[in-house]
């Protein structure tokens, strides 16, 4: 196969910033849609500029010259109707440097101020500084007074020491001829072929912020706004209540979908995307969607901050990629897998190799790739599973797990009396700390038996009134209840410790199913059997 070739040589040039800002004013100018969100901070931009004075490299532009619709840009604050043209400059390397020069030296307010790109000059230390709310002291100069050698004099004109300090005076000239004619090293590409445009795209380092994996895929496949994988990601947040899942994930649940080793990074590995298709992102949110009912629904996982481990949904998107509708058996028998790997820690194997050797499990018969999945984990007893004195970490699975056994006692509202919702519990779960939506009893929040799925903590003296269903919502009794004065909060904790700990044994017993077998259906039993009888 013929590798993808230039028609001709890069055009290597120089341009000076001043042509640079005047393509920008002009249009010419243009941040194609495969680039990505701008990720500089002050820091990058204060640098860069910095650079440009002292007259440091600051890196190569990498332009690709071509045909331009009329579009609305935007380089920062600034906003420019660029007209249709036929030798437009497409960024396809600088976008970050290019959006900094421009956003500053052509920043539309008369004092710039609180955005990244209020970037002034301290002419008594030479020094570039952000203004933010105050007001700047009288030796500093705004650069996008410099930009432009007219706007530049008017500005000294009116510059109260212009005829006390001359230093100064100099010193803004010479600024402004700095920036101005710092000369900006480019390679101009003219080429028709997304092939070569995508294939440079992915050997070129961006200079500052690297680019995350998720970013290169949607880059290179996005094409259009809004970006693929960002939209669906999107959409699987607003249509699901499973809380955002993060586009790292979604990649390689990606890789799952459509079978591409792990190992290869959209980044780092040239023709690590050749057969991947826009389409692997539909096909990806699809078998997610069905992954993250099945997590929500049969497994009892209803949010994504939840979830013990990333490796199961990794895995069920896979299988139900290849099995959308399986058998009512499989799904009881996929939520004893979920359940098991997460109590036994197995699950917290994210490995490469050992998610590359779980979705080798997965074949085209769903009975036969659950029972080899169930055959990697080992047996889970009652004596190991997290207890109601297991720190509060936000950052441990067995707190989650906890959480999540808190969740199914199914609390209720103690003023109330009515039983919270799903969807209102999922809305404090995207919107708070796990800490503010589990409150916790002073001094013992920093264990599990300390902790009350509730909306505020004022909510805890309702309960010296509520029903007896209300308390055992929350693993209390009227015993505990004496004490929610919270005069002796040691007595709640230890009797709600004792309740808690009955309850968790039950939950995570009922949910790993040891004393039930891993036999597929009978229907599948007997078809086994005629499979041996029939064969030769």
């Amino acid at each position: 196969m013929e590798k993808p070739r230039l028609e001709r040589r890069p055009e290597a040039r120089a341009f000076m910033v001043d042509a640079l800002l005047q393509h920008v004013r002009d249009g010419r100018i243009r941040v194609p849609d495969f680039q990505r969100p701008l990720k500089w901070r002050a820091k990058h931009v204060l640098d860069l500029f910095d650079s440009v004075y002292r007259g440091f490299p600051i890196g190569d532009l990498l332009l690709f010259k071509g045909p331009a619709e009329p579009a609305s840009l935007h380089f920062g604050p600034l906003r420019i109707d660029a007209p249709r043209m036929t030798d437009a400059y497409f960024v396809v390397d600088g976008q970050q440097r290019l959006t900094a020069l421009a956003a500053a030296m052509l920043h539309p307010d008369l004092h710039p101020r609180g955005d990244i790109h209020a970037i002034w000059f301290d002419l008594e230390e030479e020094q570039f500084v952000r203004l933010q709310l105050a007001e700047p002291p009288p030796h500093w100069i705004p650069v996008n007074v410099v930009g432009d050698s007219f706007t530049l004099l008017n500005w000294l004109n009116a510059w109260p020491f212009r005829s006390t300090r001359p230093d100064l005076v100099q010193r803004a000239i010479a600024l402004g001829k700095a920036l101005r004619e710092y000369q900006v090293p480019s390679y101009i590409v003219e080429s028709t072929s997304q092939e070569v445009m995508r294939l440079i795209f992915t050997r070129v380092n961006t200079s500052g912020v690297p680019m995350q994996e998720s970013e290169v895929f949607e880059a290179l496949f996005g094409g259009q706004k809004p970006r693929p994988i960002e939209s669906a990601c999107n959409r699987l947040q607003a249509e699901t209540g499973f809380g955002r899942i993060a586009k790292d994930w979604f990649i390689r649940c990606l890789k799952a979908v459509e079978e591409i080793d792990l190992r290869q990074n959209f980044i780092q590995r040239e023709g690590a995307v050749d057969g991947v298709h826009p389409e692997a992102v539909e096909r990806t949110e699809t078998a997610l969607r069905h992954a993250i009912g099945f997590l929500a629904d049969d497994v009892g996982i209803p949010h994504v901050r939840l979830l013990p481990y990333s490796l199961s949904l990794i895995v069920l998107t896979r299988f139900f990629h290849l099995h959308p509708r399986p058998h009512p058996r499989t799904r009881a028998l996929l939520v004893r897998w979920v359940w098991r790997g997460a109590l036994s820690k197995v699950h917290a194997d994210a490995a490469l190799e050992n998610i590359q050797r779980l979705q080798s499990d997965i074949g085209t018969t769903e009975f036969d790739s659950v029972e080899r999945l169930l055959a990697r984990l080992p047996l889970v007893v009652p004596g190991s599973f997290p207890s109601a004195s297991t720190p509060w970490s936000v950052g441990s699975v067995e707190m989650r797990l906890c959480a999540l056994a808190l969740l199914h006692l199914g609390p209720h509202d103690p003023e109330t009396g009515e039983r919270f919702r799903l969807d209102e519990i999922r809305a404090w779960l995207d919107e708070r700390a796990l800490e503010q939506v589990f409150i916790p009893i002073h001094p013992n929040a920093q264990y599990v038996a300390g902790r009350f799925l509730l909306p505020a903590k004022e909510k805890f003296q309702a309960f010296e009134s509520a029903s007896t269903e209300v308390l055992r919502s929350h693993s209390l009794d009227a015993q505990a209840v004496k004490s929610l004065d919270l005069k002796s909060p040691q007595v709640v904790f230890e009797r709600r410790l004792e309740l808690l700990d009955e309850w968790l044994t039950r939950f995570f017993s009922e949910r790993i199913a040891s004393d039930d077998g891993d036999r597929p259906p009978i229907t599948e039993l007997l078809r086994r059997v005629d499979a041996q009888v029939t064969s030769p």
